[in-house]
């Protein structure tokens, strides 16, 4: 094969190559820029001839064609040396590093000016494959196609198992459109879309999603989401939305609208607006002591946005509003499930390398849910540091703020019926609270670490059960000792041995004559069972006089990269109160804790955190999970979650299962791919307190070369509340997902999030 180098020639092949790369998901496939190829190229060819008077080269014969970001082969080339005309026949195959590929019988373009046009050819954009009869490129990048068909499936045209075709434009690494489109489904057209319009780089068009649960009756959710602005700058501010229109036969039509936006520098967000005329709302009588007065139309108003100011500054904001207190859970199960009440808030922070400072509004919009609102609420946080050379380290914690907690508020809950946090739960005030440590460390013959402290607390509470303005005024006296043992082994793991002990006296003394002090949060209520044995610094209202012993394994070992790796993380604790006037009333241990964390390898994950009470006997908290990939194919897990304590909170309830917190779950489920087209999973929680099912279900998939299906399954058990009037019914739930294989959507253990 002869070669020659012609000087100055085509760069400008992406004419039709990354024209429609319309994946959903294309961060790992982001096209560069056109660019001109300056250099020079190389032509390898059978036989060459030069036409001197015309400025034609004509290569026949195997051609390549080779440039620092090029390659194409052909038949025959021919190219005008002066005015950048290339002209390509036969077998033609363009490529060009970072973009997608374009194959056909014939290609004429410009380097110079990006103009061109291409006869029949197959382009491959990333995942994507599109097919025209016919591609122009404008001058602006913009490329007209017609009659072009958009795919990601891998079989020969005519054996596609979905496409979309019409007449369309697009530009690289940019966008797609598309007028009179048919989309077409194993073969057979399914729909009409007048215009369509897609951003390479983000999830825009239609979602589908048929399906059936007995809440619901049968159901068709909508989605389509489009692009409405998107700056031309590198990393420029975003906005996109979606549209939302649902049919549950049950229930009725329901329309959402969001908006998604990023901002970049000045973050990110989502406004998302729901509305549905609601055919069946629950009967009033169905959960009268538990809901709110309902509607038959309904809403959602959820809004969201972050945003880092500066390396420093942070700006939170998170809230939404609802119509009444069940639409969350009737139309968002699976966000409900995660948030059941709503936590709404907004805060603004500054961060330096000794302190951090912020201002925090949060609590309940809509009145009929519980909590705590803070009108605001302001902070100050020293990190700990030295004082001067004495060796001694000073932190402090202080905040201050407008505090109202109020009660659920239901209009048909019965008179005599009385719910947590019960009508008692309804009181606002001013509290200020600030709490200073210093600490000594220091080590006893290089061997033993001590850290001697001492702390103040000092709270202000404008109002409390009987009087104004208490005063609460709590120390923290206490030493931490702890030893360090190491030993290297053969077999190239290291042990270590860390026991400690931690001796800690928290008395604490107010001003109030009688009466109690309103609970707020973990500084005057606990929720938690390691609060009463002033763990974490948290100072509840009573004496804290004990010790706190443990003993802490650590075996690790080095990983591939010679990094070091924990293997095993095991530590096991103790509370045993001295003279405590809270409520724990016995000496002796009282808490016996452990925590494990258990990573031989990559595929088995197993971690536990329990805690023994002794003084009634029971497990007063546990959190066991353990996962194991048996294969690159199979993966399998479960867990058991359980706590069985009582609270410690302002008042207690009537009702005395709510004064004590005691629940029983075990979970388990797996992740099957059979091969490459089939694959299904399995789930199923029990509660052990009630002795029943609480939900099981899992999926089926089948996988095509392009597309996913996945047919979901699901079973939710009902059950009676507390006050004996209140239910709900069995719910079966079914729904089929489809999607294009190409986005590379995950399943795994997605079981755990239903």
């Amino acid at each position: 094969m002869k070669r020659i180098t012609v000087l100055a020639l085509v760069v400008g092949f992406t004419a039709v190559t990354g024209c429609v790369a319309v994946r959903a998901d294309s961060a790992n496939s982001v096209i560069p820029p056109e660019q001109a190829d300056d250099g020079s190229a190389e032509i390898l060819a059978d036989k060459f001839e030069v036409d001197r008077q015309s400025g034609w080269v004509t290569a026949t014969g195997n051609v390549k064609v080779r440039s620092k970001n090029h390659e194409m082969s052909a038949d025959r080339v021919r190219l005008h040396r002066d005015k950048g005309d290339i002209q390509a026949r036969g077998n033609v195959v363009l490529r060009q590093s970072g973009f997608g590929s374009w194959s056909g019988d014939y290609i004429e373009y410009n380097y110079k000016t990006g103009a061109g046009l291409t006869g029949v050819g197959a382009m491959q954009a990333g995942v994507f494959h599109v097919s025209a009869e016919e591609v122009t490129r404008r001058e602006d990048g913009v490329y007209d196609a017609r009659h072009m068909c958009v795919t990601t499936c891998t079989n020969a045209p005519g054996h596609w198992h979905w496409h979309v075709s019409g007449r369309g434009r697009y530009k690289d690494n940019d966008y797609v459109e598309v007028f009179n489109a048919v989309p077409f489904l194993f073969g057979v057209p399914f729909g009409y879309l007048p215009y369509y319009y897609r951003d390479i780089d983000t999830h825009y068009g239609f979602r589908l999603i048929p399906g059936y649960t007995s809440k619901w009756g049968a159901y068709l959710l909508g989605t389509y989401v489009f692009n409405i602005y998107e700056s031309p700058r590198d990393r420029g501010p975003k906005l996109y939305g979606s549209t939302h229109l649902d049919y549950r036969t049950r229930r009725g039509v329901a329309v959402g609208q969001n908006f998604t936006w990023d901002l970049r520098e000045w973050g990110k967000g989502k406004l998302e607006t729901y509305y549905a005329w609601d055919q069946d709302p629950p009967d009033k009588m169905r959960d009268m002591n538990w809901m709110s007065k309902i509607n038959d139309e309904r809403y959602r108003l959820r809004l969201r946005h972050a945003a880092d100011l500066t390396p420093r500054d942070q700006f939170l904001l998170r809230g939404m509003y609802v119509s009444d207190s069940e639409v969350s859970g009737d139309f968002f199960d699976r966000a409900n499930r995660g948030e059941s009440i709503p936590i709404n808030f907004v805060s603004l922070s500054h961060r330096e390398h000794t302190w951090a400072a912020g201002v925090l509004a949060s609590g309940p919009l809509n009145d009929f849910y519980a909590g705590v609102a803070r009108l605001p609420e302001g902070w100050l946080n020293i990190m700990p540091q030295p004082v001067f050379d004495t060796g001694i380290n000073y932190e402090s914690q202080t905040r201050a703020g407008y505090l109202n907690r109020d009660a659920a508020k239901y209009e048909n809950a019965l008179p005599d019926y009385m719910y947590y946090p019960g009508s008692w739960a309804d009181y606002n005030l001013v509290r200020v609270d600030t709490a200073h440590r210093l600490t000594y460390p220091f080590k006893l013959g290089d061997v033993v670490s001590v850290v001697p402290r001492a702390g103040y607390r000092g709270t202000y509470y404008s109002d409390t059960e009987r009087q104004s303005d208490v005063f609460r005024h709590s120390a923290d006296l206490g030493v931490q000792a702890s030893l360090r043992a190491t030993s290297d082994w053969k077999s190239g793991y290291r042990h270590v041995v860390e026991p400690y002990l931690d001796y800690s006296y928290q008395p604490v003394h107010y001003s109030a004559d009688n009466g109690r002090v309103y609970g707020v949060d973990r500084f005057d209520r606990s929720s938690g069972w390691l609060d009463r044995f002033g763990f974490d610094g948290t100072w509840l209202p009573y004496d804290w006089h004990g010790l706190r012993p443990g003993f802490r394994n650590l075996l690790q070992t080095r990983d591939s990269k010679g990094r070091m790796r924990t293997v095993l993380d095991w530590d096991v604790y103790l509370g045993i109160p001295f003279d405590t006037d809270g409520p724990i009333n016995e000496d002796g241990v009282q808490l016996a804790g452990t925590k494990v964390s258990f990573m031989p390898n990559e595929d088995f994950d197993l971690k536990a955190h329990a805690e023994w009470d002794a003084q009634n006997d029971v497990l007063a908290y546990v959190d066991l999970s353990a996962f194991y990939r048996l294969t690159e194919k199979f993966r399998f897990g479960g867990g058991y979650l359980g706590r069985d304590h009582d609270l410690l909170d302002y008042d207690l309830s009537p009702v005395a299962q709510w004064s004590r917190v005691n629940e029983n779950l075990v979970y388990g489920g797996f992740t099957h791919e059979l091969n490459d087209i089939w694959s299904w999973s399995l789930y199923a929680r029990y509660d052990a307190r009630c002795s029943d099912i609480d939900e099981v279900g899992g999926y089926l998939q089948y996988q095509l070369d392009c597309l996913v299906f996945q047919l979901r399954a699901a079973y939710v058990h009902g059950y009676q509340r507390i006050d004996r009037i209140s239910e709900r019914d069995d719910d079966f739930r079914v729904a089929i997902m489809m999607w294009l294989r190409a986005e590379e959507r995950s399943t795994a253990d997605q079981w755990l999030t239903w």
